[in-house]
């Protein structure tokens, strides 16, 4: 027995979009149940706008930031996961966990926004290292939830997509493929 499984792009870009805001939410309360920052120092967002502006940033700023940052990633996260399924290692904690290391432990210390990785405190790259893997995970689940939900909707466009790819299905899953095990088959038991 094959399932059929047809590459929907923008499904999976939406799911993606609609995770990443789930995402959102979820690593702001995070943040307030464990904060990633040191008392007094001024959230990586706003310091980023203030190196262009040259003035103070409002907080609203940085709460737009961190949606539009989790929102674009989630949208990475569906894309990606459309075409190369590895990217779905557990369910999105691999991808949370590759953010975390590319923005927290490369670029923002390279552009200056924080500490060098190896001056931050412990609890700092806890909260952070644990926030990042959860968001992802929060991502992950409802991005499988919603796509496979609007892929059932989305008619596909192009050749390409109209050709299935064939994924073997365990034999376990399949029992009722078998005339024996149909469930119109009448059983025999013992008791009449």
């Amino acid at each position: 027995m094959t399932v059929l499984h047809r590459k929907h792009p923008g499904a999976a870009i939406l799911a993606g979009a609609i995770g990443g805001l789930f995402g959102a939410w979820f690593k702001l309360g995070w943040e307030v149940t464990w904060p990633p920052r040191a008392t007094g120092r001024i959230p990586e967002p706003m310091v980023l706008v203030s190196m262009f502006t040259h003035v103070p940033t409002p907080v609203w700023v940085s709460y737009v930031i961190h949606f539009t940052f989790s929102i674009l990633s989630g949208i990475a996260y569906g894309a990606l996961v459309e075409y190369f399924p590895i990217v779905a290692l557990g369910t999105g904690v691999a991808f949370g966990l590759a953010v975390w290391v590319g923005a927290h432990e490369i670029v923002m210390p390279a552009m200056g926004l924080t500490p060098p990785t190896w001056q931050l405190p412990l609890n700092e790259e806890g909260s952070e290292f644990i926030g990042h893997a959860l968001w992802g995970l929060v991502i992950g689940v409802f991005f499988s939830f919603y796509r496979s939900r609007f892929s059932k909707a989305v008619v596909p466009l192009g050749r390409r997509n109209l050709e299935p790819i064939r994924i073997p299905v365990a034999e376990s899953v399949a029992v009722f493929d078998s005339p024996a095990r149909s469930p119109a088959t009448p059983t025999t038991s013992s008791r009449k």
